[in-house]
């Protein structure tokens, strides 16, 4: 009728157009789905919405079908996932049970898939589909109530989306109701005010615990195992999270009070009423989160227990502060998160400032206990050992005295743990900060919870591949470090071995009871008093390792005498580096002349002795090849690049090459007669390489030391000087290892293999780490082959600076070791997370198909099934965490 005769729906595939009665018909059970109208005047296609038409209504309590009772039908503002629309409802009248009452109008809704505005005469409802929608949009996405909203608003009509009516308010109100029913039944509790402590709290199902996935024999572990059941626990506070200060109804409550990883509520504000927050005194730097910093808000941010393994938010381990991190506020967070855990012997936990919160922290804790005894939420029979420890981010933020004794790099038994899931965590919720900030008390709770809530499920779903890809690495830089360690011990005297081992049982003991002992003098940092003199450090970066006997003859004194003539070749070419040209009478051109006179010397004994054994070796061979550019000479002239591109004048006046058997084609060094020249040639390579080799490992150390000297001092005067040593002893590096990667070509073209010369690259090079601070990621990075021998420290008695190489070795020791030790431990710790996680999960499927049997004795057939659609979801879970362990 009137302008509109043909109409086609939207949201249907393949729909054909029909007429209204027949569009009318087909979507009884698809009320929702939008539709276009043939325009005849305009001839377009106009959109509308099904729900509108003046003869379409939704019946329910029959299929769709109308009621034969009385109608109770009512104009209704339906909101869905394709737009917000009014349209006609009508209930059913049919009465049910004894009293002969129709179901409540708020029954029929939900039956028919409508969640109600309201409980006593809705007036508005939104599709389930749509809630659930908004729900994963908004812990994914962070799309508040007002941007779904305004999102349906101009889907339903994008040219004037102010004429369709606002439900943002109503949204608001029914996403917190529908998110509370949807938490308690996950979790399968009853949706009662109060909840249980953390009952709606998703748990990690790596970390122990208590009756589901540990260990049966747990208890019985030997001290050197129990590290496998330690919790690991991080605390941190997040200032971003904030909440206005500004009017609220007072009346506001949180529906997941409790339930949740945010503290109840009634014992928490019964605490705050009688603890007076302090401003603590600190002995390292001044933090912000210690209260040196301006706070403001009616919350100005919050504190928080996590798992610092997995990134699971712990249940009851969040409340919200005023003020800064005052101990006070952590101290309730730490008695109320770790009433779950409380049964454990060890637990592990990371703060940003646990160098200044361990202090006293048992007797704050048994004061809380003693003060608060009726505050049930917080009691605590008994509280495990604390191991402490400092993230490896915020470490270096640190004095050096607090740094290895919290330094997760040392603590035994925390595996790889990097103490900064907090932050992590934080990092996501900052971006739904900028909502909650404006809610009322209540309703932020209840979001927090559930975006809490959204995440560790997320993580549960993929803890198995997690666990999976840490396990691969752990094993293969437990092996790396552990082949590393060996090799360098090698090298060390065993009994220096001994007494080391000594001390780093004694320092985990003294760790172990830092509670008592404060005062650690730590066996991985450098002792202070032991480091050279300016003078001293540029003294050994410039030596230069020489030959001696010079005075060989024959044919030892040919190849002995070509390898130091190139060694002063390689010498005078770094000399003349960058120079336009050689001053006459300098000292530089005292030694090019020396240096030609030594080399025409040289020339008279290879006529003697070489040339006339090459000469044999090529007719042998039957190959006019009498010589040709070395290998070596090549990889000299690409690693020394400054020559190359800055040529001087003199370098025409130095000889190309020196050559050696292995300047020669390899047909040739086969000969038996060259066997003697080449065997002659390895040796006196090799064992130049070595002492090359010692020379590079000095001059790196010798480069940090500056560096941490320079870092002592202040002003521009000295920091230009240091920068200049530095430059220097980068320079000396360079060139060091440039000689030594000239004798390993060389050994390589005389077909010489020794596994202890390697090829040096430039992360060779690297910082050798010797100073008190420690890079993210370094260890999961390898060290250098070229640290697994340290006898060069033995090697010089009356040394100045052998005191701080075997310091430096001494330290270098201890961090090996450390770091096997740690990834050991994070091996067997993963291995014992894989075991819990499958418990975990099976427990859960025998959980849940336990509940479904008591639905199903009580006749509670929806429940039932939706228990046992649960106990499926585990069960997937736990068939692909067997298959990945």
């Amino acid at each position: 009728p009137g302008e509109h005769t043909l109409f086609r729906c939207f949201d249907c595939y393949h729909a054909e157009v029909v007429c209204r009665p027949c569009i009318v018909l087909e979507h009884i059970h698809n009320p929702f789905h939008r539709v276009e109208a043939w325009h005849n005047s305009l001839r377009f296609w106009e959109r509308q919405y099904v729900g509108t038409f003046d003869d379409f209504v939704i019946h329910l309590g029959h299929g769709g079908e109308p009621c034969n009772r009385q109608w109770n039908e009512r104009q209704m503002t339906i909101t869905h996932e394709h737009g917000i629309v009014p349209m006609k409802v009508r209930f059913c009248a049919c009465p049910v049970g004894e009293d002969g009452k129709p179901l409540p109008d708020y029954i029929q809704l939900l039956r028919f898939g409508l969640f109600p505005g309201s409980w006593s005469e809705p007036r508005s409802a939104y599709t389930i589909n749509g809630l659930r929608d908004y729900d994963l949009l908004s812990a994914q996405c962070q799309i508040s109530a007002w941007d779904f909203s305004t999102y349906l608003r101009r889907t339903t009509d994008s040219v004037a989306p102010d004429s369709v009516k606002d439900r943002h308010r109503e949204l608001n109100n029914t996403m917190r109701e529908f998110m509370f029913l949807r938490a308690t039944r996950r979790a399968g509790v009853e949706p009662v005010r109060p909840l249980e402590l953390g009952c709606i709290a998703v748990l990690c199902p790596a970390c122990p615990q208590k009756d589901m996935n540990m260990d049966p024999r747990w208890k019985d572990r030997p001290l050197c195992e129990q590290h496998k059941d330690m919790l690991f626990s991080t605390t941190d506070g997040n200032f971003q999270s904030s909440l206005k200060d500004k009017p609220f109804d007072d009346t506001d409550f949180s529906l997941t009070d409790g339930g949740g990883a945010i503290v109840e509520q009634s014992d928490f504000k019964k605490y705050k009423g009688k603890v007076k927050p302090e401003k603590d005194d600190t002995t390292c730097n001044k933090f912000g989160a210690m209260g040196y910093s301006r706070f403001t808000g009616r919350v100005s941010g919050m504190v928080g227990l996590s798992c610092a393994r997995h990134m699971f938010v712990l249940p009851n381990g969040t409340v919200d502060i005023t003020g800064g991190e005052v101990y006070c506020w952590v101290d309730y967070c730490m008695c109320a998160g770790m009433r779950r855990w409380s049964f454990l012997k060890w637990h592990c936990n990371g703060y940003d400032i646990n160098c200044q919160y361990r202090k006293k922290f048992r007797k704050r804790i048994k004061d809380i206990q003693t003060n608060f005894p009726n505050l049930l939420s917080i009691r605590l029979d008994y509280l495990p050992f604390t191991l402490p420890g400092i993230g490896k981010f915020h470490a270096p933020a640190h004095t050096a005295s607090c740094r290895c004794k919290y330094s997760y790099n040392y603590l035994p038994g925390v595996g790889m743990t990097d103490g900064e899931a907090a932050e992590r965590i934080w990092a996501i919720l900052n971006h739904l900060a900028a909502r909650t900030k404006e809610m009322s008390p209540g309703h932020r709770h209840d979001v927090i919870n559930h975006f809490y809530s959204d995440m560790n499920i997320r993580r549960l779903h993929g803890i198995a591949a997690l666990l999976l890809k840490r396990w691969i690495r752990a094993r293969d830089f437990a092996a790396e470090t552990r082949q590393y360690l060996v090799n360098l011990e090698q090298s060390i005297p065993a009994t220096t071995l001994a007494e080391w081992r000594v001390q780093e049982a004694e320092w985990k003991e003294r760790v172990l009871h830092i509670d008592e002992e404060i005062n650690l003098e730590s066996p991985y940092e450098l002792k202070q008093d032991k480091a050279l003199s300016n003078k001293e450090l540029l003294l050994k970066i410039t030596k230069e390792r020489t030959l001696t006997g010079d005075t060989a003859s024959g044919v030892i004194g040919v190849v002995q005498r070509a390898v130091s003539l190139t060694e002063e070749r390689e010498a005078l070419l770094d000399a003349m580096d960058g120079l336009p040209m050689v001053e006459p009478d300098s000292e530089l051109d005292e030694r090019c002349q020396q240096f030609h006179t030594e080399v025409e010397r040289w020339e008279v004994l290879r006529d003697t002795y070489l040339v006339p054994i090459v000469h044999d070796a090529a007719k042998q061979v039957e190959e006019d090849i009498l010589a040709r550019t070395s290998a070596a000479e090549a990889s000299s002239s690409s690693t020394t690049s400054p020559s190359a591109k800055n040529p001087s004048k003199a370098l025409s006046d130095l000889p190309p090459t020196i050559a050696l058997p292995s300047s020669y084609h390899p047909l040739i060094t086969s000969r038996s007669c060259m066997r003697s020249f080449v065997e002659l040639e390895s040796d006196f390579r090799r064992a130049e390489a070595l002492n090359k080799l010692e020379d590079v490992r000095t001059a790196v150390i010798s480069r940090e030391v500056i560096k941490l000297h320079k870092m002592k001092f202040s002003g521009k005067g000295i920091t230009t000087r240091n920068r200049s040593m530095i430059q220097e002893a980068e320079q000396g590096v360079t060139q060091t290892a440039n000689r030594y990667r000239r004798h390993w070509v060389a050994l390589r073209a005389l077909g010489f293999e020794d596994a202890s010369l390697r090829p040096l690259a430039k992360d060779d090079l690297a910082r050798f780490d010797v100073s008190t601070e420690r890079d993210l990621g370094k260890s999961k990075r390898q060290t250098s082959w070229i640290w697994e021998n340290f006898s060069f420290v033995d090697s010089a008695e009356d040394d100045p600076s052998k005191v701080v190489y075997d310091d430096a070795r001494r330290v270098h020791w201890f961090r090996s070791s450390a770091l096997w030790t740690r990834w050991k431990e994070e091996l067997e710790i993963l291995d014992e997370e894989m075991k819990r996680t499958v418990r975990f999960f099976m427990y859960w499927e025998r959980r849940w198909l336990d509940i479904a049997r008591e639905r199903d004795d009580r006749g509670e057939d929806g429940p039932a099934a939706y228990a046992r659609r649960q106990a499926y979801r585990h069960t997937r879970l736990l068939n692909g965490a067997r298959e990945k362990f």
